[in-house]
């Protein structure tokens, strides 16, 4: 059962394999978690663009990723990384989404030192394994579910789930300020603007649009923090980019599918405005600071 399980395609397997393929030829890489999965669509930019971000990917796999492929990167300009509520709180490893990270050491060869199972069959249950393989050599229904440059298409306007439930529901899950993973994260990030620094890349940093109802339920030292961090680091470094789209106006109710993920509609709307920021960042000089990262005291 583990081999038939292996073999059946899924998303991280495809990623890693246009990764060895395609990472030369990317000049916009797309990093982060489920936002930006479902948020940026890689097909529309002007740039070369790949969508690397996944649902829960926390920041330790973003730049393991980058490190996976540091001698290939030799036309990437731009990292865009979406930084949200969240990010700077939490790991995929203490999360709902925590059976997630034996994907990364299956298929993209990533490890945690926090997690040891390796095993697709001992990580869900005997039944759904067992969906999966009728689903996938009985039925044959399509395993990868992104587009062919990474882009999540499933989160559409007709699936849309209740917005107002669903922002509470997300802002509590999101509430990680006791999990006492800031420095970390922090670090990681600083780690990943330094690679850029000493790549002469650009990183535009974001944190997503999202509906009223989440919104309105955000922890407000969480969120200051992780903003205030983002506007330090932006200042401090010039080939640093930071926007806060939060509650971005131009972003309407039929451009969400839940309360803290855009929709198809949405997602080209955000890929335009990030495509655009994009151009507008090309043309400056990158002059970059090599300061060191200074860490937001949470207040």
């Amino acid at each position: 059962m583990e081999e038939l399980l292996r073999k059946i395609p899924n998303d991280y397997q495809y990623k890693c394999s246009y990764l060895d393929h395609h990472s030369n030829d990317i000049k916009v890489l797309i990093l982060g978690s489920s936002h930006a999965y479902y948020g940026l669509n890689p097909g529309l930019m002007k740039y070369n663009s790949f969508n690397a971000a996944y649902v829960g990917q926390s920041l330790y796999y973003d730049w393991q990723i980058i490190q996976k492929y540091d001698h290939n990167w030799h036309h990437l300009k731009f990292i865009v990384l979406p930084v949200d509520y969240f990010s700077l709180y939490g790991k995929i490893e203490n999360s709902v989404e925590s059976w997630r990270v034996k994907d990364y050491q299956i298929y993209y060869g990533i490890h945690s030192s926090h997690y040891t199972d390796h095993s697709e069959m001992l990580s869900n249950k005997l039944l759904l394994n067992i969906s999966r393989i009728k689903s996938a050599y009985f039925n044959h229904d399509p395993a990868v579910l992104c587009s062919k440059l990474g882009w999540g298409t499933e989160y559409t306007l007709q699936k849309r789930k209740d917005l107002q439930s669903t922002g509470k529901l997300a802002a509590q899950r999101h509430l990680l300020i006791q999990q006492g993973c800031f420095g970390e994260n922090a670090a990681i990030l600083g780690a990943i603007i330094k690679y850029a620094v000493k790549n002469h890349l650009k990183v535009l940093l974001y944190t997503s649009p999202a509906y009223k109802s989440y919104i309105q339920n955000l922890n407000a030292r969480q969120l200051n923090s992780t903003i205030n961090i983002l506007n330090s680091v932006s200042k401090q470094y010039s080939n640093v980019f930071y926007y806060n789209l939060l509650r971005e106006d131009s972003f309407a109710q039929t451009d969400f599918y839940d309360a803290d993920h855009l929709d198809n509609v949405g997602a080209n709307k955000l890929t335009h405005e990030i495509d655009s920021l994009l151009l507008n960042i090309e043309k400056r000089p990158d002059n970059a600071i090599t300061t060191d990262l200074v860490t937001a005291t949470v207040r």
